[in-house]
């Protein structure tokens, strides 16, 4: 997922969707495994984000696949309104202040969002922190990759002996 990222990110409408995206494929993949395998916690269910009931201008369409995976159509135009309410404008005007000011050497950057701390949900995570978390991440999933590959080569090395 990492190598689908068009770095920099020109806005941060493009990184929330990303990250957003990445997370409900992510979750997808992990409902499939824990269904599969019945290691499913169910304090922490896995789910696509947002769901129907809190957001239903956010899905243009939706239906289920024939092994019963949720597919959605999505309108982009107002997921990012909703997660902007939903967690609050901190980590968008977080994003314009450090990281697009720096791509432009420290010279402002339109109008910085206000600084929405009412929201209940919002966190204040620093920009920096939240990619060096979603670099890591996506590091430690290419090296699983790459593990998975050479066991699988090793047994087929194993088998044609």
């Amino acid at each position: 997922m990492c190598s689908s990222v068009s770095v920099p990110f020109k806005s941060a409408r493009d990184l929330s969707l990303w990250l957003w995206s990445t997370h409900n494929k992510v979750n997808e993949r992990l409902m499939k495994e824990e269904k599969d395998m019945g290691t499913g916690d169910p304090s922490f269910p896995k789910a696509i984000w947002p769901p129907k009931a809190l957001c239903p201008s956010c899905y243009r369409s939706s239906s289920r696949t024939s092994d019963g995976a949720l597919q959605v159509d999505w309108n982009e135009d107002e997921v990012f309104p909703f997660l902007v309410n939903y967690y609050g404008k901190t980590l968008v005007s977080s994003y314009k202040e450090t990281y697009m000011e720096s791509l432009q050497g420290r010279t402002q950057v339109g109008a910085a969002l206000a600084d929405d701390a009412s929201s209940s949900h919002a966190a204040r995570v620093p920009i920096g922190a939240a990619l060096g978390v979603a670099a890591a991440s996506c590091t430690f999933g290419a090296l699983a990759c790459f593990w998975r590959t050479q066991q699988k080569n090793r047994k087929q090395r194993k088998n044609w002996n």
